[in-house]
């Protein structure tokens, strides 16, 4: 996909690695819509880079995606400003572990659903969209266990099930949909205001980032945009590590449907 003149969505776009993929896109001459529940935060980053990129460029749309009605109007106002979406990041997610489990499900599984079905909808070709690209943010915990944090890694790993069912799609060819995964391992963000509040085991989780350190989410956010025009990359999983290496895992398709 060439990236410029393209229509996107990115989720939770004001969060930490949300700036970071919006960024992205704008770097490579998208019209970028920044979806995210925080209001204020939302509109400063929204004002800040209208400024750097120009106000058609950039756009914020305060936007819960557990709530099903909302979400859909949020991406219908985009349709109706832009008249198209071509690419659809589902990147909001919340750690809260120890205090709203159900939440948790409903933002970071059920938003992703949400989004993605949205974008479909809109998006398939086979009946009457522009085709389109969306890229899932789970995590390495939908690769790895984890014992801190085993109702989140519930949630990514349903993620990583979700999309790699719609990669698998016999039909895809005609709806021209490709869908992706990125894993981040660790990063900063405003989901993790202090990462160890939400874990069951404090100490573990301290070992787990001096081992690993942190992501800088600008390295996510490049995997992001690789995904975004290798037109491969349909069922392409890259787990992103901190110290670099990163790991490309490919979910081929089958051929008849079962």
């Amino acid at each position: 996909m060439h990236i410029k003149g393209k229509v996107a969505i990115v989720t939770g776009g004001a969060g930490g690695l949300g700036q970071a993929i919006v960024r992205a896109l704008l770097e490579k001459e998208a019209k970028v819509c920044i979806f995210d529940i925080h209001a204020d935060r939302g509109a400063e980053i929204e004002s800040s880079l209208q400024g750097q990129f120009g106000g058609d460029k950039v756009s914020f749309s305060l936007c819960d995606v557990t709530d099903e009605k909302g979400f859909k109007e949020a991406f219908d106002g985009v349709v109706a400003r832009h008249g198209q979406v071509d690419i659809m990041i589902n990147n909001a997610a919340i750690v809260t572990e120890k205090i709203d489990i159900d939440k948790m499900l409903m933002v970071n599984l059920g938003g992703t659903i949400r989004g993605s079905n949205l974008a479909i909808k809109h998006m398939r070709k086979d009946e009457g969209g522009k085709g389109g690209v969306v890229v899932n943010v789970s995590s390495v915990a939908a690769i790895e266990s984890f014992h801190t944090i085993p109702a989140y890694t519930a949630t990514k790993s349903g993620v990583v099930g979700f999309t790699r069912s719609w990669a698998a799609n016999p039909y895809l060819k005609e709806m021209d949909l490709r869908f992706c995964l990125v894993c981040p391992t660790a990063f900063a963000s405003f989901i993790f205001p202090d990462p160890m509040t939400q874990a069951l085991y404090v100490e573990d989780v301290k070992k787990f980032w001096e081992k690993h350190g942190s992501e800088d989410p600008k390295d996510i956010a490049a995997s992001v945009i690789d995904l975004l025009e290798d037109d491969d990359s349909n069922g392409t999983i890259i787990h992103t590590r901190s110290k670099g290496q990163n790991r490309r895992v490919k979910i081929e398709a089958t051929d008849e449907p079962t």
